[in-house]
C-alpha cells in the first residue's frame, strides 16, 4: 500500500485543541499509512485493545492498528494489568463491571512517550492531551466502558490481548538533523523538532508536522498550534520563530 497525498504540498490547516481544521482528514483518511490526532479527553475514554495485523486480516479483513502518545498534559492512563490475570477473569469481571480493579493506572508527564502496539489494553485518562499517530485503522475492541451503554467486544478482545503486566517501554531520542526520532517502529516514526529561530527540514518520506507550541513563519504564513503540513518527499521547508512541532512519518514495514 503506498501513501495517497494530495498535491501541491506542503499544505496547512488549523484547528481546534481536540481535532484539526478542514482539509486533514482528505489526506489521511484516504489509502495512506497514517493518521494523525490530539486528543483531550473530559473523562476516561473506553478501556480497548487493538488486533495486529495477521489478527485482523484473518478475523476482519483489514489491517490492524498500532498508536502512540505524545503527552501534553499531566494525568494517568491505563497500560495493561496489574497482575498476570486469565481471560476468564478478564471476562467475568468486564460483565461484571469490577474490571477496573485489575487495570494498571500509570502516571504520564509532558514530552512522555507512550507506545501502544497491538495487543496492549490501554485507556485514556481525563485530562491528559496527547498528539497520537497511528496506523490508519478502526479497529478497537471494547473491553470496559465505565458503565456506559455502548458495545463491548469482550471475545475479540480477548484473542488479542496481553493478559501479563508490561511496563511502558523506555525510549531514547535518536538525533536527526533539526531534531530527534522519538520512537521508530516497524509502522511509524515519531520525531520532535524544536524551533529556535530557524529550522530547516527535508524528508527523504512523506512527513506531516504539527505545531504544538509557539509560533511559526513559513514563507509569508503564520503558523500557529495545531497547525498542520504535509512535506513531499524532497521537499524543502524553512521555518522562523520560536516553538515545537512533532512529525509523523513512515516507519520502514510502511516504506516498502
Amino acid at each position: 500500500m503506498r501513501p495517497c497525498f494530495p498535491k501541491p504540498v506542503p499544505r496547512i490547516w488549523g484547528g481546534s485543541a481536540l481535532g484539526f481544521g478542514p482539509g486533514i482528514g482528505q489526506v489521511w483518511l484516504c489509502e495512506e499509512p497514517l493518521l494523525v490526532k490530539l486528543l483531550d479527553p473530559a473523562e476516561w475514554l473506553s478501556v480497548q485493545v487493538h488486533p495486529p495485523h495477521a489478527d485482523a486480516l484473518r478475523v476482519e479483513g483489514k489491517p490492524g492498528k498500532y498508536e502512540a502518545w505524545y503527552v501534553l498534559s499531566p494525568g494517568e492512563i491505563v497500560y495493561g494489568f496489574k497482575r498476570p490475570t486469565s481471560r476468564e477473569e478478564v471476562l467475568r469481571r468486564a460483565q461484571e463491571g469490577t474490571l477496573e480493579a485489575l487495570l494498571r493506572k500509570v502516571a504520564v508527564e509532558p514530552g512522555q512517550v507512550v507506545y501502544l502496539p497491538a495487543g496492549v489494553v490501554h485507556a485514556l485518562g481525563p485530562g491528559v492531551r496527547v498528539y497520537e499517530v497511528q496506523t490508519p485503522s478502526d479497529l478497537t475492541y471494547r473491553l470496559y466502558d465505565y458503565g456506559r451503554p455502548r458495545e463491548l467486544h469482550l471475545e475479540k478482545a480477548l484473542e488479542v490481548a496481553h493478559l501479563l503486566p508490561a511496563p511502558i517501554p523506555s525510549l531514547s531520542p535518536e538525533p536527526v538533523p533539526g531534531g530527534a526520532i522519538l520512537l521508530s517502529t516497524p509502522h511509524f516514526r515519531l520525531y520532535r523538532y524544536p524551533l529556535e529561530g530557524e529550522l530547516v527540514l527535508r524528508s527523504g518520506t512523506p512527513l506531516v508536522l504539527t505545531l504544538l507550541e509557539g509560533e511559526a513563519r513559513l514563507l509569508e504564513e503564520v503558523l500557529r498550534p495545531p497547525a498542520t503540513l504535509l512535506l513531499s518527499p524532497g521537499e524543502e521547508a524553512r521555518f522562523r520563530g520560536e516553538g515545537l512541532f512533532l512529525g509523523a512519518g513512515l516507519g520502514d514495514e510502511a516504506s516498502d
